[in-house]
């Protein structure tokens, strides 16, 4: 791995570290602790503008130049963001990544779903949760009933296991 390209994947694994840990902090105080949910937005409004950077230099930030790992990082970082215009163009570069076998497609799924959400509309995939009287539940999904189907051809589990990880992580 050359030099500019290591440098870009322990920059996305050190913004990914660093967004976890906050993200959990935040999601531990039941999304009530001010200060981490500021910090989180502080951390993803740099990473992006970072990211978009990285983008307009080096396209998407696929396997190939950064590693599976940096990678999935970077995808985070697009999901996460508040830039519907970023994250759409985001999405294009990461379904072409996915074709080659340079991203795998459940990512294309996490990003297609936060558009939609973001956008009021129904995801596809069944990725995106939110709190109702105390349980973490999926927001609306469209045609609920061919999910598992969608969620498979990329790689994902079954909605029912899926929801079961969401509340065990975030009880």
């Amino acid at each position: 791995m050359t030099g500019a390209r290591a440098a870009l994947r322990r920059d996305l694994l050190r913004i990914d570290r660093l967004d976890a840990g906050l993200r959990w902090r935040w999601a531990a105080s039941r999304f009530t602790d001010r200060a981490a949910g500021r910090a989180v937005d502080e951390l993803t409004t740099a990473a992006v503008a970072w990211l978009r950077e990285v983008v307009a230099e080096h396209g998407w930030p696929g396997r190939a130049l950064v590693g599976a790992r940096a990678a999935g990082a970077a995808a985070r970082v697009v999901q996460h963001g508040r830039d519907a215009a970023f994250q759409r163009r985001c999405l294009r570069l990461l379904r072409r990544a996915a074709a080659r076998g340079d991203a795998p497609w459940h990512q294309v799924a996490y990003l297609t779903d936060a558009l939609r959400v973001a956008a009021g509309r129904r995801q596809v995939y069944g990725t995106k949760f939110h709190r109702r009287d105390g349980a973490l539940v999926p927001l609306p999904i469209e045609r609920a009933a061919s999910v598992d189907r969608r969620r498979a051809a990329v790689g994902l589990p079954p909605l029912a296991v899926y929801a079961r990880q969401m509340q065990r992580t975030f009880r």
